[in-house]
């Protein structure tokens, strides 16, 4: 059974891809969606242990062999390519003028906004996050990186290294926090989700910061 995806008229992410990447990359970004969407769907309905890299590149209308030019391993293709902080957001909390809290605030809105983009996908990678050790090792370890990331552009606005650490550690376990209050609870967007956590991280920083008993 071949699996429709994201190359469909409806899928909101391919049509950002579609604006803004050039075409190599652009079906190169398709072609891993498609992958990546395989194998959730197929794991949804048997189980990601079960499955095995040709059912999900026969799913995908791909052979075994490109399956394994995108992803070592059924784990990777589960979790795909998480959405990195865009450059130009980067940027603008390198150089930013306002308030701190503001700019990151603002980046962390952007980088939820591009998740929502998809929550469909979303949320089959929450549930194979809650039952497969082996892909929330995958995904730690891409949080590990975007820690890093994040620490260098903290740097170059603050300049203490271990307060830049701290500020990244803040900022991505912000949008964990996020997506966990997003899945758990009802009626609530991922944008909400964010202020909440958000309005939490810094009450949080003011009882830190006070000096009353």
């Amino acid at each position: 059974m071949r699996l429709s995806c994201s190359l469909c008229k409806t899928c909101r992410l391919c049509k950002v891809f579609e604006m803004t990447l050039p075409l190599r990359e652009r079906r190169r970004q398709e072609t891993a969606l498609l992958i990546q969407r395989a194998t959730l769907e197929l794991a949804m309905q048997n189980g990601l242990e079960s499955l095995t890299t040709d059912e999900i590149a026969a799913a995908s209308g791909v052979s075994t062999r490109t399956f394994f030019n995108y992803y070592p391993n059924k784990e990777a293709a589960a979790i795909g390519h998480p959405p990195e902080f865009s450059e130009s957001d980067k940027e603008a909390l390198r150089t930013g003028t306002a308030p701190l809290a503001a700019d990151i605030k603002r980046l962390l809105g952007r980088h939820i906004e591009t998740l929502a983009k998809d929550e469909a996908i979303l949320r089959m990678v929450g549930k194979i996050l809650r039952c497969n050790e082996k892909a929330r090792g995958i995904l730690d370890g891409f949080l590990s990186a975007q820690r890093e990331d994040l620490t260098e552009v903290f740097c170059s606005r603050i300049g203490n290294r271990q307060t830049a650490a701290a500020l990244a550690h803040s900022a991505t376990n912000a949008i964990g926090g996020a997506i966990f209050l997003w899945e758990h609870e009802d009626g609530i967007t991922l944008s909400q989700a964010l202020d909440r956590v958000w309005e939490g991280l810094m009450d949080a920083s003011r009882l830190l910061s006070s000096t009353g008993e």
